[in-house]
Formats: structure tokens, C-alpha cells, sequence
């Protein structure tokens, strides 16, 4: 039984090995227990002797021999980065320090480890968890081996600088990656930094002006604000609808400009659109619950929305305004004239 026990354990650490791709087209297959700058350390299983412990042996490989490395599955790992509860957030703070060496290694999870831990602490709310996060993003943006871990890290890093407190230098920098940068997923992002920054506006602009549709010189400010943060807000879902989560947060930014503008009916077909087309994001249960709770509203006739257009031109008066004359009755007859 002792025997069969330490099979089974070698078994299993040989099912959990990393694999190291050497440059001269060799493999070595271990477990990587540490790293540094320039070496892996790689744990070695060596053979079973009966009634003997597992045994290994630590060899040093230089990173510079190194070409690619295929890392274990870690199940304890993945039901960590599985969950996007803010609880999990001491368990993946304790894994980031150990990841920083591992970060421009190929195939390495750290980018993703890293970007996991920036998005709990942006979740987790307030000030100093965003400034942590921005610097997280940035690392990774910086130094991550991969390109799609770097332009998400990127796009966190935005984000990340809006919720410190510095929403003017992210849409400054949002502006120019808007139409300066050929990936769908950072210019999605950069246009909803954009439609934030206008819907913070155009919401300040309402509480300062509480009875702005009778003010002639808010009124085109508003109107300007709401549709620059309208059309902003449907862009990802308009021009770059395969990437759903950006999509999908743009949807519901437009559910909130339209519910402040009054427009319900507005709200309920961006909900409907998030709810089929993109039902695995996390909007998808807003947007349900939304639905949920508007009636099926009937399409609007042929009046203006005041809410788009608050100034309405009046409709120019019939040319015949002036009522008729009587007419005469036709047992009405004229007096004849006295000779």
C-alpha cells in the first residue's frame, strides 16, 4: 500500500510538472520553485525507490536558455482567479509580490494574477485600492510578456486613473488613444472614458441648472453634453460589438443617460440588447432586472421627444385661422328694399 501510495504521488507530480523548452530544441520537465533575474530553479523528480519518500533534485537554468515555458495547472490558482468576489482579495494579494519575476516570462499566469488583483481592488472601492491598482496596471502594461495582457492592462490603467480622482488626465489620454490606436478593446475603452467624463458633466450641469429647459443659454450645453455622452456610450456596441464587456458597459452607461433624460423606452431597447446579445456580462442582470421592471412601452408617435429636443420649434399657425363666417339658414330670406 506504502508503495502503491508514493506511485500515486510521484503520479501526481509528474500530472502538475512545468515544462521548460530550451533553446536548442531540449525539454525539462519539473517544478519551478524559484526565480530570478537571470536563473529558474526547477525541481526535478527523481526515480521511486521502494518504501522511499519522493525524491527531487534542484537544478539552476539560465534564463537565457530558456525559450518558452509551459506551466502547470494550479486548480487552487484558477478557483482564486475564477471568482470576482472582493473577498478573494487577501488571497490573490498574498500570490502578486512572488509574480513580479515572472512577468515577461512567455506563458506566464502572472499578467493575469496581476490584472485579477488590480480589478478586485478597483471593485473593492475608494481612493488608495484605485492607486494600487493603477500601479499593478502599469507594471503589466510595462513589462508583460503578452500583447493582450498589456492593452488590458492598459485599459485598467485608465479606469484605475479615473477612480483616483484624475478622470481629466485619463480622458486627456483616452482622446488621443480614441483614434490614435488600432485595437478595438483599448479604443472601446478610451470612447467610454470619453462618455464618462461627458455624463459627469452633463450631470453636474443638471444639478447646477434644476430648471435648465427654461434657461435659453443652458439649454445647447445640455443638448451638446447628452448626445456627445449618448453616441460615445453606443460606440463599442455600434463599431466594435465583438468585444462585450466593453459593449455591454457601454449599453448601460446609455441606460442611465437615457433614464436622466426621461426617456424610458430609450432605456428598455438598450436593455434588450444587452440582455441578447451580450447575456454572459455582468450587465446582463441590470439590464434583466430593468426589463423587468419597465412596462412594454409603445413606440413613441410622430411628436418630438422634449427630452432630446427641450426647445421645440413651435408648429407656424393655419393660414384660414380666423373662424368662419355663419352661414346663411336656408329659411333665411333678405327684406326687400321700401321703393
Amino acid at each position: 500500500m506504502k508503495t502503491f501510495l508514493l506511485l500515486i504521488l510521484s503520479l501526481s507530480f509528474l500530472d502538475a510538472q512545468d515544462v521548460l523548452t530550451l533553446r536548442n530544441g531540449e525539454s525539462r520537465a519539473g517544478r519551478i520553485s524559484a526565480a530570478d533575474a537571470n536563473s529558474f530553479r526547477l525541481d526535478v523528480p527523481l526515480p521511486a525507490r521502494p518504501g522511499a519518500p519522493p525524491a527531487f533534485a534542484s537544478v539552476s537554468i539560465p534564463k537565457s536558455q530558456v525559450a518558452s515555458i509551459a506551466f502547470a495547472r494550479d486548480p487552487a490558482l484558477e478557483e482564486i482567479l475564477g471568482s470576482a468576489a472582493p473577498g478573494q482579495l487577501e488571497k490573490i494579494a498574498a500570490l502578486w509580490p512572488a509574480q513580479l519575476v515572472w512577468l515577461d516570462v512567455p506563458m506566464s499566469p502572472a499578467a493575469r494574477i496581476g490584472r485579477h488583483y488590480a480589478d478586485l481592488l478597483l471593485r473593492s472601492g475608494g481612493v488608495e485600492n484605485a492607486g494600487k491598482a493603477q500601479e499593478i496596471f502599469g507594471l503589466i502594461e510595462s513589462k508583460a510578456w503578452s500583447d493582450s495582457d498589456r492593452i488590458a492592462a492598459k485599459q485598467g490603467r485608465l479606469r484605475a486613473m479615473v477612480a483616483t480622482g484624475r478622470a481629466g488626465d485619463a480622458a486627456g489620454e483616452a482622446a488621443r488613444l480614441a483614434d490614435g490606436t488600432g485595437d478595438p478593446a483599448v479604443r472601446s475603452e478610451a470612447k467610454l472614458i470619453l462618455a464618462d467624463s461627458a455624463a459627469s458633466s452633463l450631470k453636474k450641469l443638471l444639478r447646477d441648472n434644476p430648471r435648465w429647459q427654461d434657461d435659453a443659454a443652458v439649454i445647447p450645453e445640455r443638448n451638446r453634453l447628452y448626445h456627445e455622452a449618448i453616441d460615445l456610450y453606443l460606440y463599442p456596441s455600434l463599431f466594435e460589438g465583438s468585444e462585450a464587456a466593453g459593449a455591454a458597459r457601454g449599453l448601460w452607461g446609455a441606460i442611465e443617460i437615457y433614464q436622466l433624460a426621461g426617456e424610458p423606452r430609450n432605456a428598455l431597447e438598450c436593455a434588450k440588447d444587452i440582455a441578447i446579445i451580450y447575456p454572459g456580462t455582468e450587465q446582463a442582470a441590470l439590464a434583466n432586472a430593468l426589463i423587468a421592471s419597465l412596462p412594454d412601452i409603445p413606440p413613441p408617435d410622430a411628436k418630438k421627444n422634449p427630452a432630446a429636443d427641450p426647445a421645440p420649434q413651435k408648429q407656424p399657425a393655419a393660414k384660414n385661422s380666423q373662424p368662419d363666417k355663419p352661414k346663411k339658414k336656408s329659411h333665411e330670406t333678405k327684406k326687400p328694399k321700401k321703393s
